[in-house]
């Protein structure tokens, strides 16, 4: 007998993630890897003020603000492995909104002024990348401004996101613009890609890895005696002892335990190891990269990044799951491709494991890049490097910042902080939901730029239920 799909779906949405795995696939923006990347104390602090978990873009954000915003603060990094080994050490390296693509689904739920918010949030959280990487990163960042190509390979995706960006310039006048629409013919002409039709839009690209230690390194320097950065020591348990009226949490690792008075959860898709109750509301979602050498390929890294638009498809027969997007950048100095992008089957999405790429993603990677740009698929470019990162998703396709309440920790005590579950799009909302996680933990009202649909409240919490997160995959083949 088959098993029924909503099974398999909610056992793969509710599995334990797990600790970050020891050995990842090693992932092309980490090399070489920055000083600090395996840096720690001798020995671990006896106790620290903030204990942070997780060292990517969403980590060094909270960390930055509560460095800068709070001079008596002491701070201690915990990382599983290597500095910024995680998500952000493994993403796209693209700095692109989603604003339109996005907008009529945001609006039909939450309404139009906070899809409105929404919308803004990303486009600043993506100017404070920029500035980030000008401050901390300058040359070994590579940032470059270019102009996101977004080509929709179907009609149906096209005149879904015609719709949808004719909608948020209705109802938002100051966003008339951002876009600009191509039909076919243009994409051809302009680009020498097909597809029913295209958009631009203004974006950038970055090497993630070097702006986070590249900062990391300045604040290291900045406030030795503050900051405490302590990788290879994973976080295996957290208690609550209400008889400490400092530093009621204890931090567990294998090299030994630290008191502390507040701990920001900023684990991504392996948030919910350390929080089960998470289970089904966020979960882990494991993305493939690769690097490929189109030889003599026109270099236009400085210009253009691109993203292929298809329906997202999962077929329960098969187990296969299309994630409807390919996404595209090149660097400007050794003219390779950084392509990434999904169709394999869903066990192997729905997964923490980066310590394997499946060697049919990979494959398909290498058929459909040089098709994307205009060749065909018995065109395979040479394989540079390939490897596997761990994405945090959530059942409603938010990103969830602010403190934890009981319902979520199972522990008394009112100190525990998260900020995860970009979807995919975490350059675009990291840097200010950290932000606003720190503040949060400050005591500041963030509320007037902080979405409230990003917010923990009972309201969400009770539609952030597994149900939504098995019923998102099933809507793709029912």
């Amino acid at each position: 007998m088959q098993s029924d799909p909503k099974d398999n779906i909610s056992y793969l949405l509710t599995t334990d993630p797990g600790l970050p795995a020891s050995n990842p696939t090693p992932s092309y923006w980490q090399e070489p890897p920055h000083p600090l990347s395996h840096t720690k104390s001798p020995t671990l602090p006896r106790q620290t003020d903030i204990a942070i978990i997780g060292s990517g873009i969403t980590g060094l954000a909270v960390c930055k603000t509560l460095l800068e915003a709070h001079p008596a603060t002491n701070i201690t990094i915990f990382e599983a492995r290597a500095l910024c080994s995680g998500a952000t050490g493994r993403n796209g390296g693209q700095l692109a909104a989603n604003a339109g693509e996005e907008y009529a689904h945001l609006a039909g739920i939450h309404g139009s002024e906070m899809a409105g918010r929404i919308v803004h949030f990303t486009l600043k959280n993506l100017q404070k990348m920029e500035e980030l990487c000008s401050a901390f990163a300058t040359e070994e960042g590579e940032l470059q401004k270019v102009t996101k190509l977004r080509v929709f390979l179907t009609d149906g995706a096209f005149e879904q996101f015609e719709r949808s960006v004719k909608l948020m310039e209705r109802d938002h006048p100051s966003l008339r613009g951002l876009y600009t629409v191509l039909d076919a013919g243009g994409l051809k002409e302009e680009y020498n890609v097909d597809g029913a039709g295209g958009a631009l839009l203004p974006a950038g690209t970055v090497w993630p890895y070097r702006v986070v230690t590249s900062t990391f390194a300045r604040l290291f320097g900045k406030h030795p005696s503050r900051l405490s950065i302590e990788t290879n020591t994973p976080v295996t348990e957290v208690n609550y002892d209400q008889t400490s009226k400092t530093h009621p949490y204890t931090i567990r690792t294998p090299r030994g335990s630290v008191r502390a008075t507040k701990i920001a959860y900023c684990t991504n898709g392996y948030a919910s190891h350390l929080l089960p109750n998470l289970r089904g509301r966020i979960y882990p979602f494991k993305g493939t990269m690769t690097v490929q050498d189109p030889g003599n390929f026109p270099n236009r890294g400085k210009d253009l990044s691109w993203g292929f638009h298809y329906p997202a498809l999962y077929d329960a027969k098969t187990g296969s799951y299309q994630a409807g997007l390919y996404y595209l950048m090149q660097n400007t100095r050794s003219g390779y491709f950084f392509f990434g992008g999904e169709d394999k089957r869903l066990e192997d999405c729905l997964s923490a494991d980066d310590t394997r790429v499946e060697a049919g993603s990979v494959e398909n990677l290498q058929r459909k890049l040089p098709s994307c740009l205009g060749g065909t698929e018995a065109e395979a470019w040479r394989l540079v490097s390939a490897w596997s990162g761990v994405m945090g998703f959530s059942a409603d396709g938010l990103p969830v910042v602010g403190q934890l309440p009981a319902l979520l920790t199972g522990r008394d005590g009112d100190g525990e902080y998260l900020a995860a579950a970009f979807n995919g799009y975490g350059m675009a909302n990291c840097l200010l939901s950290g932000e606003a996680l720190a503040r949060i933990m400050l005591g500041e009202d963030v509320s007037d730029w902080l979405p409230e649909a990003y917010a923990i409240h009972p309201r969400r919490l009770e539609k952030l239920t597994l149900h939504g997160a098995v019923k998102s995959y099933l809507n793709e083949v029912y």
